[in-house]
C-alpha cells in the first residue's frame, strides 16, 4: 500500500520506513535468569538499541537464585504463583499475564508482538495487535520432555500441539530456525514463514589457547566437551558409554533445569567406572565459555532421535565453531543441510568412538571454523528479524 493514500495510517508508514518501533517479546521462559540465554536474549538486545523493546518477565522459581543478566530491554514484571513446574505456572497465571500484556500493549502503543510461548501466546490473539510467532524447535516435545515416560507428559504434548497450531495459523508471519521446520509448518497449513536459524555472539565467543585453558581448568590430555542443558533429549548416556574405549576426558558445561537427568549421568559414570575421566561445571555464565570451549579438542552435540533434534538446529553448534573448535554431532537432517561437511557425523556408538578417534588424528583449522561461525553471528541475524517485524506491520 502506498504511503501517499490519505486513509493511511501515517505514523505505521514510518515504522515500515525505518523509524523505531515499539515490540512487545513474550519469551519461552525467564529473561534474565535462566542459565543459557537464547536467540530472543541476543537478537533483542541487539534491536534494543534502535527500538523500544518490553518484554514480558516470567519469574520462574526453578531461577530465582540464579545471577540475573543485563538487558537493554525494558522488563514487564508479572504477578505471579510460586510454583517449580513451568507447565503448572503458565496454567496458574495465565490472567496475571493477560492484565500485563493488555496494559503493555494500550500504555505503551505496542507495535507489534514476538511471541515464543505457548499459552502466552495463545491469550496474545485476542489483543488486536499483529503477532509474529517465533517457532525455534518442535514445541510440543520440548514441553513434554520435562514428563518423561508419564501419562501427564502425553497431555502436555497433546495439549500444547493443539495451542501452538491454533498461535501459528493465527500469526501474522512466523519466523523458525531450519528449512526442515518450515516445511513442517506448511504441511500443517502456516502461512508467511521466513527461515532465520540460530547463532552466536562471535564477540564474547573467540577462541584461546587451547593447552592454556587446558590448565587453567585442570584438564590434562584429549578433552571432549559438551555445552548445554542437561536434560532428556541431550543422549550424553552414550557418551559416557563410550568412554572406557576412548582415551579422553570429559567436559560437562551446563546445569539440569527441571529435571535429574544431570544425577542420571553422574550415576551411570559411577556404574562404568569412569567417573574420574567426567568434570562437571555446573552453570557458566555466557561470556565466560571461551574458556571452557577452548580447553577442549571436540565439541560435542549429541542428541536423542527425536522430532525436536532431527529437525532444530540448536546455538551450542555455533558456539563450538566460534571458538575453532571442530563439532561432532548425531546426524540430523537439519544440520546436514545446513552445515554439510563443516561439521562431523555419527549414527551410533560405534561410529561415534571411530570419529573422535579420526577427528584428534586431523589438525583442526580454527581460522575456518571461526569463519564459518561470523555468518551465524546474532548481529547479521538481527537485521533479519527487524525486516520482518516490519512487515507485519
Amino acid at each position: 500500500m502506498s504511503c501517499s493514500k490519505p486513509n493511511y495510517d501515517i505514523e505505521k508508514c514510518g515504522k515500515l520506513k525505518g523509524n523505531p518501533m515499539k515490540i512487545l517479546v513474550i519469551p519461552t521462559t525467564d529473561w534474565i535468569r535462566h542459565p543459557f540465554p537464547n536467540r530472543l536474549n541476543f537478537i533483542f538486545d541487539i534491536l534494543a538499541e534502535k527500538h523500544e523493546v518490553y518484554v514480558l518477565h516470567f519469574n520462574l522459581e526453578n531461577f530465582r537464585n540464579n545471577r540475573p543478566r543485563k538487558t537493554a530491554c525494558k522488563l514487564v514484571d508479572t504477578k505471579f504463583i510460586d510454583v517449580g513446574d513451568p507447565s503448572l505456572y503458565y496454567l496458574l497465571n495465565w490472567p496475571e499475564h493477560l492484565l500485563e500484556m493488555r496494559k503493555v500493549i494500550k500504555k505503551e502503543g505496542i507495535d507489534v508482538v514476538l511471541s515464543a510461548n505457548i499459552l502466552p501466546s495463545f491469550i496474545i490473539n485476542f489483543l488486536n495487535v499483529p503477532v509474529v510467532f517465533d517457532y525455534l524447535d518442535h514445541l510440543e516435545e520440548s514441553a513434554s520432555i520435562y514428563y518423561p515416560d508419564s501419562f501427564f507428559g502425553k497431555i502436555v504434548k497433546n495439549g500444547v500441539r493443539q495451542i501452538t497450531r491454533y498461535n501459528l495459523r493465527h500469526a501474522t508471519s512466523v519466523i523458525t530456525v531450519t528449512r526442515e521446520l518450515k516445511d513442517f509448518l506448511e504441511g500443517i497449513r502456516v502461512k508467511n514463514i521466513e527461515v532465520i536459524p540460530n547463532g552466536v555472539n562471535c564477540n564474547l565467543l573467540r577462541p584461546l589457547p587451547k593447552e592454556e585453558a587446558k590448565k587453567e581448568l585442570g584438564l590434562k590430555g584429549a578433552v571432549i566437551g559438551y555445552v548445554g542443558s542437561l536434560e532428556h533429549w541431550v543422549d550424553l548416556e552414550m557418551v559416557v558409554e563410550s568412554l572406557p574405549d576412548l582415551e579422553v576426558s570429559l567436559l560437562v558445561v551446563g546445569p539440569g533445569l527441571f529435571t535429574d537427568y544431570g544425577d542420571q549421568i553422574k550415576e551411570l559414570a559411577n556404574k562404568l567406572g569412569v567417573s574420574e575421566k567426567i568434570t562437571f561445571t555446573g552453570a557458566v555464565p555466557y561470556e565466560d565459555l571461551g574458556p571452557y570451549i577452548s580447553a577442549m579438542d571436540i565439541g560435542l552435540n549429541t542428541l536423542k532421535k527425536m522430532d525436536k533434534n532431527e529437525y532444530a538446529a540448536g546455538g551450542k553448534v555455533f558456539n563450538y565453531l566460534a571458538c575453532g573448535r571442530p563439532v561432532l554431532s548425531s546426524r540430523t537432517i537439519s544440520l546436514v543441510r545446513m552445515l554439510g561437511d563443516d561439521l562431523y557425523y555419527y549414527d551410533d556408538k560405534d561410529g561415534f568412538i571411530r570419529e573422535v578417534k579420526r577427528i584428534l588424528e586431523t589438525p583442526t583449522n580454527e581460522d575456518r571454523y571461526r569463519e564459518i561461525a561470523k555468518t551465524f553471528d546474532w548481529e547479521v541475524l538481527a537485521r533479519k528479524y527487524e525486516e520482518v517485524l516490519r512487515k507485519s506491520i
